[in-house]
């Protein structure tokens, strides 16, 4: 049951007794009000009417005495004017109680005494108009004084009755009082005792569900919401279910999600140190590759234009060596144009000659070039092996094509000598021709083999290039990553810091901490 639940039955069931108390106490009031109103009730109604008739009846006797002794008869008629207004006096009253005194033997002998002494009333004044002096004072003398004081005698016994009605009524309003003051202490002290019970029955099951003192729960938690998680939380033996150990549930947890998250962030902490040293050095390597590859991209445009120059001389060289085949073909039909052919040839072999010189050249170039780009792959490391490997079969074949030249030019010089001769051995000219034609198809194949292998060279280069400008971007990549990295690890590194600030807010003691 919750704790507001049990407040509000506790206090609802002393409420409840409360205003019991309150019913029967306002009960027992508005009893004795009711008796002490009948009382005075009884004293209105009662005893004043008889208090007014005896005095009425006092002053009418009075009145008839002086009437008897004034010897004015102007005094004598005012004295018997308050004989008669006396008289109406006490027969009002006597009207007045006769309902309230119905059955009441001494009140119908004060009844019957007084409505006599009303008849009676009617003679002094036929005594004082007549003149009859000495009946007048018999009759105050013997019947009007006697009859008086019997009536007033049995008024005072009606009142002596009264009196005793309203003491009896005073006595039970008074054990009224008395009971309703027991019945009414009583209710107090049960409501008392069952309060006390309630307290004690809700004291102990609000410190049950809290496991101890109020104060001591509210302290615990102040220092838990301070960060300090160095005070033990004591509970009560057999405790399972209260606030204290929730409490102790919550401060152990605590203590080990503390401990357990700065070690957390102090191994975040180094390891995004070790992440950012690495990303320095990473970077560092990153922009010298950066380096080696625009250098080595340099290396392969110059290598790409004199690999397309050295293609473009093989294209003509080929032009050439097939128009010498076609010559030295015509040359077996026309042997009587030998020496103005040999002269064609003579020229065309010197043009030849410089051609293979300007190839021989563009090879010796490409053999460079070639080695500068091979000491360039061997810097890049494992990145450049592949482009080492094209770089040198580009040198096996500008070698072949140096190879091939000076064949070629060797081969030139042979037919520069045999058509310096050819002038007098026309009779061996045929034989000459063929082996001319045989040399001018060895130079067109050799010349293809130029051109093949700048061919070759041109797409080999190009794969190089575009290997170069793939790793290049790779490159850059990685530089941008590593850019991320190093953002991301110092990120992490002020996380780290402001995750150990925050934990540092809490105090654990050197046990704990270990």
């Amino acid at each position: 049951m919750k704790i507001g639940t049990k407040l509000s039955l506790g206090f609802a069931v002393l409420l409840v007794l409360t205003m019991i108390l309150a019913a029967v106490a306002l009960v027992s009031i508005q009893s004795l009000t009711t008796s002490i109103k009948a009382a005075d009730a009884v004293q209105d109604r009662h005893l004043v009417p008889l208090y007014l008739v005896r005095e009425a009846l006092d002053q009418t006797g009075l009145a008839a005495r002086n009437a008897y002794v004034f010897r004015s008869d102007a005094d004598a008629a005012k004295e018997l004017a308050i004989v008669d207004e006396q008289k109406n006096i006490y027969l009002k009253a006597l009207a007045e109680l006769e309902p309230e005194m119905a059955g009441n033997n001494s009140f119908d002998k004060v009844r019957t005494g007084l409505l006599q002494m009303a008849e009676e009333l009617k003679r002094p004044r036929i005594y004082r108009e007549s003149g009859k002096n000495e009946e007048f004072r018999d009759f105050l003398v013997n019947e009007c004084s006697p009859l008086r004081r019997q009536i007033v005698q049995d008024i005072n016994k009606v009142i002596a009755e009264v009196d005793a009605e309203n003491d009896r009524a005073h006595h039970s309003t008074l054990e009224m009082a008395t009971h309703g003051s027991m019945v009414v202490a009583a209710l107090t002290l049960l409501v008392t005792f069952i309060s006390i019970i309630v307290a004690v029955l809700i004291t102990r099951s609000l410190l049950k569900q809290l496991g101890g003192e109020p104060a001591y729960a509210a302290d615990i938690a102040q220092q838990i919401a301070a960060g300090d998680l160095t005070s033990e939380v004591v509970t009560r033996p057999g405790d399972n279910a209260s606030l204290l150990l929730a409490i102790k549930k919550m401060r152990d947890s605590l203590v080990a999600i503390v401990g357990k998250v700065r070690e957390g962030t102090q191994t975040i902490e180094q390891a995004s140190s070790e992440i950012a040293t690495g990303n320095l050095d990473l970077s560092s390597r990153t922009e010298q590759q950066a380096g080696a590859l625009e250098q080595t991209a340099s290396a392969m445009e110059e290598l790409m234009s004199t690999v397309k120059q050295n293609a473009d001389n093989a294209r003509q060289a080929s032009q050439l060596a097939v128009s010498a085949s076609e010559v030295a073909s015509q040359g077996g039909v026309a042997v009587g144009q030998v020496v103005s052919t040999m002269e064609g040839i003579n020229a065309s072999s010197r043009k030849i000659v410089d051609i293979i010189s300007v190839i021989d050249g563009i090879a010796f170039q490409t053999n460079i070039l070639a080695l500068n780009a091979a000491v360039e792959a061997a810097r890049a490391g494992e990145q450049g092996r592949g482009f080492a490997v094209v770089a040198s079969e580009v040198r096996n074949l500008a070698q072949r094509s140096a190879t091939a030249a000076k064949e070629i030019t060797e081969l030139i010089n042979d037919s520069v000598g045999q058509i310096g001769q050819g002038s007098n051995l026309v009779q061996q000219a045929g034989v000459t021709m063929e082996n001319v034609v045989n040399s001018v198809r060895r130079v067109t194949d050799v010349v293809a083999e130029i051109s093949h292998a700048s061919q070759e060279q041109s797409h080999g280069i190009t794969q190089v290039n575009l290997a170069i400008t793939h790793m290049d971007e790779a490159t850059q990549q990685n530089s941008a990553l590593v850019e991320e990295a190093a953002a991301a690890a110092n990120s992490m590194m002020e996380q780290a810091a402001t995750l150990a600030s925050l934990v540092s807010t809490f105090r654990l003691d050197a046990r704990q901490r270990a």
